[in-house]
């Protein structure tokens, strides 16, 4: 069966997930085509790309209002292309408020619409899960918690694990992690201050400052800063050009390498503390935003959660620290830190955790989204 798709992503990870799901649906139909809005993996993959990924990653509520007018021209741009030549569904791959509606236009005209990764109501916005069966003919939601939330109002929803749990090893090199990145110091920290050029302004610095306190106290140590893209790359090492000359640090393009090879992770909030989580490594979670957007956030009660970090939420406790706002300071991110390097006990505590997380979430999920699509598109034939 010949199957057209079109497939939006708008973020690094939104990339690396459709490039997976296009190549397991390819493996199951080998005539499927794909067309939207891609980055570099879904192209690879054989996506042909409308518009770049790029164009839908903002950040913040301020940031996506600045940017409203461009992202609402490509989506009125994406509409008019995809009804002048409909495909036999849609997939939109997180992004929500881009995607969502544009779900729901699609789905009024009878076009089969998938979404992919469920948006974050359990933790902010809770009305928006009203919508979502309006939008989505089927959900796959990464969380095992999110499917039965998701029933509950009427959303076909199935839970599909996670990517991220299915490409890492339940077991990680260290020591070669290490030789690949020419490490050899006896403690190496990793730091994560984020993939978007906005969070590298807010946490980058901090996070150079903290290392300079771990690098004063404790002897024989090495940073690694794992970066998405060489634009992130050059912009870090501007900022240790300028202020932070005498640090141990490398920066590289490999997130597993990195991750593999720390004692320790400092990381903003985000799916980057479940990497972390998945490579069983101790974190300290940072989090700062514009004052205006985390003043809006307090005064509006859009936020429904007791925890910032993916580990915390999804195990119901707070096993590592987190740190927002004013409370994010070079000085308490270092003490949070030399808590964790000082008291393997905890550290091994937490891996057991982890370990347990990882199989929770390891279930084929690109294979389980593939098979699915196929699946309710040749049932709704």
């Amino acid at each position: 069966m010949v199957t057209k798709f079109v497939i939006v992503a708008g973020e690094p990870s939104g990339d690396l997930l459709g490039s997976k799901i296009i190549a397991s649906i390819q493996d199951l139909c080998p005539d499927a085509t794909f067309e939207g809005i891609a980055g570099p993996k879904m192209i690879q993959a054989g996506c042909k790309q409308w518009f770049h990924s790029s164009e839908l990653s903002v950040m913040g509520i301020f940031g996506v209002l600045k940017h409203l007018p461009r992202i609402l021209k490509v989506r009125a741009k994406l509409i008019k292309k995809i009804l002048k030549n409909p495909p036999d569904a849609f997939i939109g791959i997180d992004s929500p408020d881009f995607n969502l509606k544009l779900e729901e236009k699609l789905k009024r005209r009878g076009i089969k619409t998938i979404q992919v990764v469920s948006p974050s109501f359990w933790a902010w916005r809770k009305n928006r899960v009203k919508l979502l069966n309006k939008s989505a003919d089927l959900l796959l939601c990464l969380f095992p918690f999110e499917e039965d939330l998701l029933k509950e109002h009427n959303v076909n929803a199935v839970f599909i694990g996670h990517p991220l749990a299915d490409s890492t090893q339940q077991k990680i090199d260290v020591k070669t992690a290490r030789n690949n990145l020419k490490l050899s110091a006896k403690t190496v920290i990793a730091l994560m201050p984020g993939s978007r050029g906005s969070e590298i302004n807010r946490h980058a610095k901090l996070f150079f400052e903290t290392a300079e306190l771990i690098t004063n106290r404790i002897e024989d140590i090495e940073f690694v800063v794992p970066v998405v893209d060489s634009k992130i790359g050059e912009q870090l090492k501007k900022i240790l050009a300028m202020y932070f000359t005498d640090l141990k640090m490398t920066i590289t393009d490999s997130t597993h390498s990195a991750l593999s090879a720390c004692d320790l992770v400092i990381t903003k909030s985000g799916t980057s503390t479940l990497e972390a989580a998945l490579h069983k490594k101790p974190m300290v979670v940072v989090y700062k935003m514009s004052q205006l957007s985390y003043w809006f956030l307090k005064i509006s009660k859009m936020v429904h959660t007791d925890y910032i970090a993916l580990p915390n939420i999804l195990l119901g406790k707070k096993l590592v620290p987190e740190l927002i706002q004013e409370n994010a300071s070079s000085e308490t991110i270092f003490a949070e830190s030399l808590s964790w390097l000082s008291n393997q006990h905890k550290v091994v505590e937490l891996q057991q955790q982890f370990d347990s997380l990882h199989l929770q979430l390891q279930k084929n999920a690109s294979f389980l989204a593939a098979s699915t699509i196929l699946k309710m598109l040749e049932q709704q034939k």
